[in-house]
């Protein structure tokens, strides 16, 4: 029976034995478990928004049709291009047929405005001729009216003289015949040579009268003539000048209609006005396909078949809800973490904040309902090989930087029950720290408790045997 009791005793003893060595065991194997660890810092904690956004253009030019036709050719989509570069060129046959036919009107014109001058000046210079000739027929007829009247009025002179002699020697005869110291037949000779000089001088009178009435009708036609002749020198010169004007006007109006044909056809070549992105833009007068434009298409004045992106200049357009919009403020710094490597981080500053609420938009990302203030952010430097108009971005709005606080990684702040503890590391082993947590980054949260920069904590949970056996510790001093 003692045997069987000292049997009993030996088996217990020897398998406590073997699950003590093989606790120890399992112990050394857990604290040689690695455990990621990382140090608590004192320094410039950045508390940042993070919202989503898309990438555009902050110069987006728009190269515009100024006339319609049919698309010859039409720039690659999404290339480069330089300022004077040939983004796309519309077919000019009909406005250089269209050329070719005023420039030949404006020929015909030009030789008919030649003509009307040539025949202006014949036609003004002949009747200025006539009125040089009425001009000197007037002359002519006022000299020659008033030589008659000069010849008249002296015959007129003359009679009167001879009616004066006459009646001198009638009175004479008289006074002799009174005497009779003449016979009567004297008397009577002598009465018939005063009637007789009498009836001359009423004559040459009368001819008077009548030469005045010829000379001055001779006269006045002249005059008539002279006038007719200045009409017609009038009416020439206002004929030649209308023909004249209205031959001008057609070549003025031809050569404008020549100039606008030209004007049309330099805008059929279309260069690059900046530099930037060339992107096609799509046909939407082509609404059964609804495709980018291509050579063929035809383009209406006033469309843009090319969209010409400035990638050196780039922003960030993106929506920010109604509980965080109040801490975003134009100024704001911002950080735009590359689509393709995350790691490289862009710098950005806040341009405007809308000031009344919208419901967001589904293309955009957002929530039906949801209402969004749009914020639009740009980038202080330009990437185009990674940064390209339309991407989706994350984007973090820089609130406030706190100055020297400590930091932990959040992944390093657990929650044990209603307290937040970190695992400092204190050798091979980690001992559980209750700390309380203040403002956080991202990345980072403000710490304080008993840690003390350099400290390490752990990023994991370390595993059971990698605890100290103590119970959870409060921050010193608090």
């Amino acid at each position: 029976m003692k045997r069987a009791v000292l049997a009993l005793l030996v088996a217990a003893a020897l398998a406590a034995g073997g699950w003590w060595v093989r606790a120890r065991t399992t112990a050394r194997a857990t604290v040689r478990q690695v455990v990621p660890t990382a140090a608590i810092k004192r320094g410039a904690l950045t508390i940042t928004l993070p919202v989503s956004g898309f990438l555009q253009s902050a110069e987006e030019t728009r190269v515009i049709s100024e006339i319609g036709g049919t698309l010859l050719y039409i720039q690659d989509n999404n290339e480069p291009v330089q300022p004077g570069d040939l983004v796309f060129q519309i077919d000019t046959k009909e406005l250089v047929d269209q050329r070719d036919d005023l420039m030949q009107k404006l020929v015909d014109a030009r030789a008919e405005l030649d003509k009307a001058q040539a025949d202006a000046q014949v036609q003004t210079s002949q009747a200025q001729s006539e009125v040089d000739r009425a001009q000197e027929a007037l002359g002519l007829a006022e000299d020659k009216a008033q030589a008659e009247r000069d010849k008249v009025a002296a015959e007129v002179r003359f009679a009167e003289s001879e009616v004066a002699r006459a009646h001198s020697e009638l009175a004479r005869a008289q006074r002799l015949a009174k005497l009779n110291y003449i016979p009567g037949t004297k008397l009577r000779e002598a009465e018939a040579n005063y009637r007789k000089q009498e009836f001359e001088l009423e004559r040459k009178r009368a001819d008077e009268v009548n030469a005045d009435k010829r000379t001055g009708e001779e006269v006045q036609q002249a005059r008539t003539a002279l006038g007719l002749a200045q009409q017609n020198l009038e009416a020439t010169a206002t004929s030649a000048r209308l023909r004249l004007d209205d031959a001008r006007v057609t070549v003025e109006q031809t050569e404008r209609r020549l100039d606008e044909a030209q004007d049309k056809i330099d805008q059929c070549t279309v260069l690059a006005p900046t530099a930037g992105l060339a992107v096609v833009q799509t046909n939407r007068e082509n609404w059964s396909e609804r495709r980018p434009y291509r050579a063929g298409d035809r383009v209406s004045p006033g469309r843009e078949p090319i969209m010409i992106f400035n990638l050196q200049k780039m922003q960030v357009r993106c929506q920010i809800g109604e509980m965080d919009i109040s801490r975003v403020r134009a100024g704001q710094e911002a950080f735009v973490p590359s689509p393709s490597e995350p790691a490289k981080r862009y710098r950005a500053k806040v341009i405007s904040v809308e000031e009344m609420a919208r419901e967001s938009n589904v293309w955009e990302g957002g929530t039906p309902g949801k209402k969004v203030f749009g914020v639009l952010v740009g980038l202080e430097q330009s990437d185009p090989a990674h940064l390209r108009p339309g991407m989706t971005v994350d984007l973090e709005i820089v609130l406030r930087e706190l100055q020297h606080v400590m930091m932990a990684p959040i992944r390093a702040v657990f929650a044990r029950g209603a307290s937040k503890v970190v695992y400092r590391q204190r050798g091979e082993q980690f001992e559980a720290l209750a700390v309380e947590t203040g403002a956080r980054s991202d990345l980072a949260v403000e710490v304080s408790g008993g840690l003390k920069d350099g400290d390490r904590v752990a990023l994991a949970v370390p595993p059971v045997g990698a605890r100290h056996a103590l119970p959870l510790r409060r921050a010193e001093g608090r």
